[in-house]
């Protein structure tokens, strides 16, 4: 926004109400001849006009609502309708503390929207330079002696105030600057720390301006940064703070209990479920809290799905590290599709299964086993998300299962659907691929054409042909409704894993 001062020293504008005002921020420059502009503004323009139509008898009712549209202040164009501004209207302006300035007619309204435009420019321009300049600071002392504390210390000056990093998991915090921090700010700290996804919180008291922004680090993770400032934070402050939320995310130090990447944790896993290797039991129990003999353990498997129940398009990396993070344990490998977990028997499974549910996943997992027996958690694991994928929600082994998935043996029905669509994956790939994506669809929406073509968006006539297709190939017909029923469960069996 640009002062309304500026438009009065810059271009020559007389000042005839409000000379304690001129700090008022203008928004835009907007021009109307109208009786009764308000409807048409959004608050905190620089209203000009030259009385074209103005009656000054209506002053009153004029300025009452061009003030409640919020404008910053009025401009009134003097000549060729009137030689000086109306008393009428000083008076009113004057009584509703509104800001009047006389546009002597040297001046034309086009000169303040040029003005405003220029110093928008000139302040984005501004902007932009501290912006680039603040981030390359950021960087250099990133990469130099003490970088976490000294990243801090200089957002805090960037800023005007304080900045702090917390980690909700080991108690462990850094600062630069002074951090004031209320009941309000620290649990904003702590509901972005816990959140599984990022997160953001923002808050204003009478002297400050907090904003909160969740970091990657270690894990587990449970980390944010805080930052405090005495005035609003504009685009770039939130730029610094993103720049810098990230630079940290890269300097957090690892805990003092020393918690291995995932990627540590997919060989340290693997090991585990070796019978033969019990030391890496105990190297877990040590990273627990929990004693390693006599410690039982439990196996989690799962997938990232849609929200339509499909497998979920994510990276490899990025699917460990948010599978390790939800549910706090390093010890996280990837199977094809399915990530596997190990915990011990003390985590909390309620919890947890609801933030896999919330991010997306479905999991099975096993019954808490001893560490000589992983090798069979894994397999009870592994059969819980079949059950879990067929109904839909995560599943932990020994509880009881509702619903059709209960009357199922689901190693059993993959098997049956191994045979029953063997002669489809004898085709060329592609075909197999087509064909199954076609079954899979076309049985959703209950045998509807024209909806199975839409969504595989295909014409209508290929969806018949690769039904005939199908049918020749199995060897049914699909208008029987019990064929239907035993390729949909075949089906739902083979596509998960």
């Amino acid at each position: 926004m640009v002062p309304l001062r500026v438009f009065v020293t810059r271009l020559g504008l007389v000042v005839r109400v409000g000379e304690d005002r001129l700090d008022t921020p203008v928004r835009w420059v907007h021009v109307s001849e109208l009786a009764d502009p308000s409807r048409y503004l959004q608050g905190n323009e620089l209203l000009l006009l030259a009385g074209t139509d103005f009656r000054p008898e209506r002053s009153a009712e004029y300025v009452t609502g061009v003030k409640a549209a919020g404008i910053a202040a009025l401009g009134f164009g003097v000549t060729p309708v009137f030689d000086r501004v109306p008393d009428e209207l000083v008076a009113a302006c004057r009584e509703h503390g509104l800001p009047l300035l006389e546009v002597p007619a040297s001046v034309a309204f086009e000169s303040c929207a040029e003005l405003f435009y220029g110093e928008l420019l000139s302040s984005e321009m501004s902007e932009i330079k501290r912006l680039t300049e603040t981030q390359r600071a950021l960087i250099k002392t990133a990469t130099g002696p003490s970088p976490l504390t000294r990243t801090l210390e200089l957002l805090a000056a960037h800023t005007g105030g304080w900045a702090l990093l917390h980690d909700r998991i080991r108690k462990r915090e850094w600062a630069g600057g002074a951090p004031r921090i209320d009941a309000d700010v620290r649990a904003a700290i702590d509901r972005v720390c816990a959140s599984t996804y990022p997160a953001s919180a923002t808050m204003s008291s009478a002297d400050q301006r907090v904003m909160v922004q969740s970091v990657a680090g270690p894990l587990p993770s449970g980390y944010a940064l805080a930052v405090g400032a005495p005035v609003v934070a504009g685009v770039a402050d939130r730029a610094v703070m993103m720049t810098a939320a990230s630079l940290l995310s890269l300097l957090i130090p690892d805990p003092v209990d020393r918690w291995p990447s995932h990627q540590v944790g997919q060989a340290a896993l693997a090991l585990a479920l070796d019978p033969y290797s019990p030391r890496w039991i105990q190297h877990a129990a040590a990273v627990f809290g929990v004693q390693s003999s006599g410690s039982l353990w439990r196996i989690v498997c799962a997938r990232a799905v849609d929200r339509a129940g499909g497998a979920r398009d994510v990276s490899t990396r990025a699917r460990l590290g948010e599978f390790a993070s939800l549910l706090a344990s390093p010890f996280v490998d990837q199977d094809g599709a399915v990530s596997i977990a190990l915990l011990p028997e003390s985590a909390p499974l309620t919890r947890i299964v609801d933030e896999l549910g919330r991010a997306g996943w479905l999991a099975g997992v096993s019954s808490a086993h001893p560490g000589t027996r992983l090798r069979a958690a894994h397999e009870e694991a592994a059969r819980a998300l079949r059950t879990a994928l067929f109904q839909g929600t995560c599943v932990v082994s020994g509880t009881e299962v509702e619903g059709l998935a209960a009357a199922l043996d689901m190693s059993r029905l993959r098997d049956y659907a191994d045979r029953r669509f063997r002669p489809l994956h004898e085709r060329r790939q592609q075909d197999a691929v087509d064909l199954l994506a076609t079954l899979r669809v076309w049985l959703r929406h209950n045998g509807h054409w024209d909806r199975t073509a839409e969504e595989l968006g295909v014409h209508r006539n290929t969806v018949r042909h690769r039904i005939g297709q199908i049918e020749t190939s199995l060897g049914c017909r699909l208008g029987d409704a019990d064929t239907r029923m035993e390729l949909y469960l075949a089906l739902r069996a083979i596509e998960e894993l």
